[in-house]
């Protein structure tokens, strides 16, 4: 008895720690079904209608969002009211839809609010996309119901940013509209300043007049 429990106990001891050291993909984005506005702000919608990409600016620095859809519904068109709870909708008189991505034109954000009106319960798939996120993406199965009330905060910490977020719904689900939509953390990302043609050929004839001047003075020394 006192062997067997001794191999019980480091049985169990064996399996705490490897499920210790067993991190989860993408743990560090985190999925609440509530509103934190923490360090965030409305997006701004541009008025719309019809359109295959539905714009807004975001923050002091009028970041560009971009909303678009796969939706077959309504040909992926959208329509956007910024009036009131701000809405991003189906095209063609406001058709459901059911799938929608949205994120930075160029950059990335750390947080995102929304608020997802669902014309039927049921679930839909959240995919993110982003900058150190395992696999460069995590997903993750959202219950919605026919309320209208579908808070949502998506949160990317430790070193995480977030490229874009989509929603696509399941089975019967429907999407009236997204609206009231915030985001925080948002940043440009850098990206390296091509010469123009001019300075380059400024450039090449400054390395070759250097070029030039030192075989100069290595000819009269010689």
């Amino acid at each position: 008895m006192r062997s067997l429990s001794k191999v019980s106990l480091i049985t169990v001891a064996t399996a705490v720690l490897f499920a210790a050291s067993v991190t989860p993909a993408s743990a560090h984005i985190l999925v609440t079904f509530d509103v934190n506005n923490q360090g965030t702000d409305n997006v701004l919608l541009n008025p719309a209608t019809n359109v295959a990409t539905v714009t807004g600016t975001v923050g002091q620095n009028n970041l560009l969002v971009e909303f678009t859809s796969s939706s077959g519904t309504g040909d992926g068109l959208l329509n956007a009211n910024p009036s009131g709870q701000a809405t991003v909708s189906g095209g063609l008189g406001n058709v459901d839809f059911t799938q929608i991505t949205f994120g930075l034109d160029v950059g990335t954000f750390t947080r995102a609010v929304f608020n997802l009106n669902s014309n039927t319960n049921g679930t839909v798939d959240l995919l993110v996309t982003g900058i150190n996120i395992d696999g460069g993406t995590f997903t993750e199965i959202l219950p919605v119901n026919a309320n209208g009330q579908n808070f949502f905060t998506v949160t990317a910490s430790d070193g995480q940013s977030i490229l874009t977020i989509g929603l696509e719904a399941n089975g019967l689900v429907t999407f009236e509209d997204l609206r009231q939509v915030r985001l925080g953390g948002g940043e440009i990302q850098d990206i390296p300043e091509v010469p123009e043609p001019a300075s380059m050929v400024l450039l090449g004839s400054g390395l070759a007049a250097v070029v030039a001047a030192r075989r100069r003075r290595r000819t009269v020394k010689q």
